[in-house]
């Protein structure tokens, strides 16, 4: 007698938590980012507003702050939004905070879906679904849209806070934020977040996971901080618009001001992304990817003589990409300088502010203004380039190749060592490229070469760091962990130098913030402590991280 097979199907709410769809999947993998960006960014918006409003709560005081707001020159307002109606509450957050909260979001929008399919395709999970009768594109639409989803959650979380601290918090006219205008700011939230990911979605199937978040990460921070400085610098304005923070620069809706128009704009990038990322899936073989074209390597650096050879070749690709991004900024920032010197010429008041700001630094040069508009910038694409070095020697791992590797006569603790030096070396490689553009750049303009060049060398001290915590924490805890993990902290330090003041955090987490401890070095004023420090972390992590990996199990 024949048996008889029963399948039991997975109930609707089941399915929405992961059982029988993956749609729920994604969803319930994505269930951890989803709160702990909700409640972070709608702590951070409320405590925030709370400060401000307390601080700030008699016509005259909040007079007296927009008047010091619009006194400091567009170049020394950095990276801060449009200051339109900043006497008001909203005003005032949308200028000096509102910004900030896309970056966040649109970071979790890029680690996410560079590696939703292009990950998983190279372990191979993905090979037994696709071998069922889910299509390619349902698994592909499925997967953005288990993304989406936690998105908007979040970014739902953020609107009502919004709605909140407009009703709670509004002590003088004007204050009060309305439901549209939180609605407003919330779509343009959501929007900026996802164009950024799609990007990353469509670039992954054709370059892989870390060529994509490379590529989406620097688009997104240059197109923040392009915005944030073409007020300043005219000639930045055309690379700016090249950009959905470009498009929208006119929409402050937290401050009363709204422009819808360009949002559309951004909604269609954001659907023509998600469809390249979806047919590129449909159409190519699972896993496959191509390289970005560079020379035939050297047969030393082909990576067959030896582990840190191996593992120099294989960073060497994304070296070359984030040294090309980094080096092209810099050039364009570098010959953007005449401008910056022009500003201080014809402005004596600027230039006695400067010099109070910084004492004995010489700020009318090249050098100068890449220490204003340059250092802190590069230096988070640097974090995030060895977020991808990491990320890459962890993929080594959860591919399931390190089995393999670790087969011949080659010791766990001289593995790790030697991929830990091929990092570096790719860092070297990166700061090569950046000093290059640096130098053409300046040299099209005139002035000081040799100091600004050296200073790039701060990159490099930075993304060592970084990437010596990102060995720590694979080596000693799991490697998937790894590369997530390093850019994470390099935003979170980032926001800790940015809203620790004004959220009163104590001093001594400042001194967390790496990049605050190396000077000046655009300009040839090093602190040698955080350089110290710098090489202590990079050496002592891929160190601890060879020997956490040498004492646990693999995966």
């Amino acid at each position: 007698m024949a048996a008889v097979t029963t399948t039991i199907q997975p109930r609707p709410l089941s399915r929405l938590y992961g059982l029988g769809s993956v749609f729920g999947k994604t969803i319930r993998d994505s269930r951890r980012a989803m709160i702990a960006v909700a409640v972070v960014m709608s702590v951070l918006l409320i405590a925030v507003t709370r400060a401000v409003s307390a601080e700030f709560d008699t016509p005259a005081s909040r007079q007296g702050l927009a008047d010091i707001v619009r006194s400091v020159p567009p170049i020394l307002a950095g990276m801060a939004g449009r200051p339109v109606n900043i006497e008001t509450l909203g005003g005032y957050v949308n200028y000096k905070y509102g910004t900030f909260f896309p970056i966040v979001i649109s970071l979790w929008s890029i680690l996410a879906l560079s590696g939703t399919l292009a990950s998983e395709a190279r372990r191979g999970s993905l090979d037994f679904l696709a071998a069922g009768r889910m299509t390619r594109r349902t698994i592909a639409i499925e997967k953005l849209l288990g993304h989406i989803v936690p998105v908007t959650i979040a970014v739902l979380a953020i609107f009502l806070s919004t709605v909140l601290v407009g009703s709670q918090f509004a002590v003088l006219p004007g204050d009060e934020i309305s439901v549209s205008n939180a609605a407003a700011y919330a779509v343009w939230l959501e929007l900026l977040a996802l164009a950024a990911g799609t990007l990353a979605f469509a670039v992954a199937p054709f370059l892989g996971r870390g060529a994509a978040v490379g590529i989406a990460g620097a688009v997104t921070f240059a197109g923040f901080f392009l915005n944030g400085y073409q007020q300043a610098i005219p000639a930045l304005a055309p690379f700016a618009n090249l950009t959905w923070f470009g498009w929208t620069t006119n929409h402050l809706p937290l401050a009363g001001q709204v422009d819808w128009a360009p949002l559309g704009l951004v909604a269609l990038v954001v659907v023509v992304f998600a469809a390249i990322g979806i047919e590129a899936f449909a159409r190519r073989d699972l896993g496959a990817t191509s390289t970005i074209p560079t020379p035939s390597l050297p047969h030393a650096l082909a990576g067959v003589r030896g582990p840190i050879r191996r593992a120099a070749s294989e960073d060497i690709n994304l070296a070359i990409s984030w040294g090309i991004g980094l080096g092209l900024f810099g050039l364009v920032l570098a010959a953007s300088g005449g401008s910056w010197t022009d500003q201080l010429t014809k402005s004596p008041q600027l230039m006695d502010l400067l010099h109070t700001a910084f004492p004995g630094v010489d700020l009318a040069s090249v050098g100068g203004f890449l220490e204003l508009v340059f250092v802190e910038f590069g230096l988070i694409l640097a974090g995030l380039a060895a977020a991808t070095l990491v990320g890459r020697w962890a993929s080594t791992e959860t591919s399931t190749r390190t089995e393999i590797l670790l087969a011949a006569p080659l010791a766990r603790f001289r593995w790790v060592l030697s991929e830990g030096v091929g990092a570096l070396a790719a860092i070297v490689l990166i700061v090569l490229m950046t000093a290059l553009g640096i130098t053409v750049g300046a040299l099209m303009i005139g002035g000081d070469v040799v100091t600004p060049m050296i200073g790039s060398a701060v990159l490099g001290l930075y993304a060592a760091a970084f990437a010596g915590i990102g060995f720590a924490i694979g080596g000693v805890f799991r490697t998937g962990l790894a590369a997530g993990a390093v850019a994470i902290l390099v935003i979170l330090t980032w926001a800790l130098g940015i809203l620790g003041p004004a959220l009163g955090l104590p001093d001594f987490l400042q001194t967390f913030v790496l990049s605050s401890h190396y000077g000046e070095p655009m300009v040839g004023h090093w602190d040698v402590a955080g350089v110290v420090a710098s090489v202590i972390v990079a050496v002592g992590g891929v160190l601890i991280g060879a020997w956490g990996f040498a004492r646990r199990d693999l995966h």
